[in-house]
């Protein structure tokens, strides 16, 4: 995103706080007005315009906050420069800094009402063996790497993420971000119609549990990632099961969907225009989902994210959190987000990508830092610090799990189908 793009969009903020910086500075050279109190009486001119802008990401915000402050700190060296040659601050430049800081107060109040705003929806869930399993792939495979997997419309691959499997779909179709976002709009249904395994919504239902703007293009959205989620199967390697509190060798093969149901109510409707259905969950699926084994998620951040490296990303560090783990290994990161295809694979490149990927994810104060790690020259961990909110959000969760129970004795070998 460029700076200089956001800040032609803002055209009408810079002309209010124009005015407002105006008003203010003929206040002052009244010196009948304490500069406090007038700061007091534009406050809420101020957090009208503040609230205007909570439409804007904060991904989008802050490079522009930066900006600003970046711009005041030259005016103020411009003053000192001046005072300590004895000479006067003209009335353009100090109009200059009065509007620079109240842009910045601005956009500040923005950024604290928006953080406020998204803590409202942390309640959404994911089930933590798509997580943990890779499911769900970032970018575009080349035209290639898809041939090679797909036979005839069947595509089918081994993921070698963090935990193994082989994904298989009827479509030929790779689940993405926005697949994963229609997930979690499910499970959120899920939970609000008391947790049965079948569930039934209009797509008008479905699209305001993801938060986002129920339309038509949206629902044709909706629509193809429906069939291409019922399409899929998935074989676990190594299989995470809450009773036993870890991971175990198996082969726990699922479709995530056991089955889908189209509801037309007219026949115009038909032929990939429904626009409602009936959703029935795996067992294996609805058991983990009974049983807990999920992580609660930001939806407002996931969508704001601008990247899906970034959203994906998002998801793997709330599921790494939970076990107190704060750093990932490069590869294995690569390997989980990224489906490589070696001809065309360069490492350099799929670090930098994840390397903005982190730095999206300090713009939405997922983390407050993060840092690439090398063993001898080679870059092999990225570390990162999460956000305060972050693990506050982990802490509640931890209040409201039950214990698990103990792990058994021997290890468990189990084949589900």
């Amino acid at each position: 995103m460029k700076v200089d793009k956001e800040l032609r969009k803002l055209n009408d903020l810079v002309n209010e706080i124009d005015a407002i910086a105006k008003k203010k500075i003929e206040m002052l050279s009244c010196r009948s007005i304490e500069e406090a109190k007038i700061d007091q009486m534009i406050t809420p001119a101020l957090e009208r315009i503040a609230k205007g802008l909570m439409t804007r990401n904060l991904h989008e915000l802050k490079p522009i906050l930066e900006k600003y402050k970046n711009q005041e700190n030259e005016i103020l060296k411009r003053f000192l420069t001046l005072q300590s040659a004895g000479l006067k601050i003209s009335e353009s430049e100090l109009a200059e800094q009065t509007r620079c800081d109240l842009l910045i107060k601005t956009i500040e109040m923005a950024i604290q009402l928006k953080r406020e705003y998204q803590k409202q929806y942390n309640a959404h869930i994911l089930e933590k063996n798509f997580i943990q399993g890779g499911v769900f792939l970032s970018g575009t495979p080349h035209a290639s790497t898809r041939s090679r997997l797909t036979g005839g419309d069947i595509l089918e691959l081994e993921r070698r993420g963090f935990r193994p499997i082989i994904y298989r779909n009827d479509n030929g179709a790779l689940l993405n971000s926005y697949d994963t976002k229609v997930l979690v709009g499910l499970f959120k249904l899920w939970l609000n119609q008391g947790k049965k395994k079948q569930i039934q919504f209009e797509f008008k239902d479905l699209a305001e549990a993801m938060c986002t703007n129920p339309s038509g293009g949206e629902y044709r959205l909706i629509h193809e990632s429906l069939r291409n989620i019922a399409a899929t199967w998935i074989e676990y390697k190594e299989y995470f099961d809450p009773k036993r509190s870890k991971f175990y060798s198996a082969t726990v093969q699922h479709r995530p969907i056991e089955s889908l149901v189209w509801i037309a109510r007219t026949k115009e409707e038909e032929g990939g225009k429904e626009r409602a259905a009936i959703v029935s969950f795996h067992d294996v699926l609805h058991k983990s989902l009974l049983e807990g084994n999920y992580v609660f998620i930001n939806l407002m951040i996931y969508n704001e994210l601008p990247t899906s490296y970034a959203r994906l990303i998002y998801l793997n560090i709330l599921d790494e959190l939970e076990n107190n783990v704060t750093s990932f290994e490069l590869d294995s990161l690569i390997d989980h987000i990224i489906l490589k295809d070696m001809t065309t694979f360069n490492r350099g490149r799929a670090i930098r990508t994840i390397e903005m990927s982190f730095r999206h994810l300090m713009d939405a104060d997922v983390i407050t830092e993060y840092n690439l790690r090398k063993t001898g020259r080679k870059f092999t961990h990225i570390d990162f610090v999460p956000s305060d909110w972050l693990l506050a959000g982990k802490q509640l969760r931890a209040a409201d799990t039950p214990p698990a129970m103990p792990p058994s004795e021997r290890a468990v070998q189990l084949t589900l189908i």
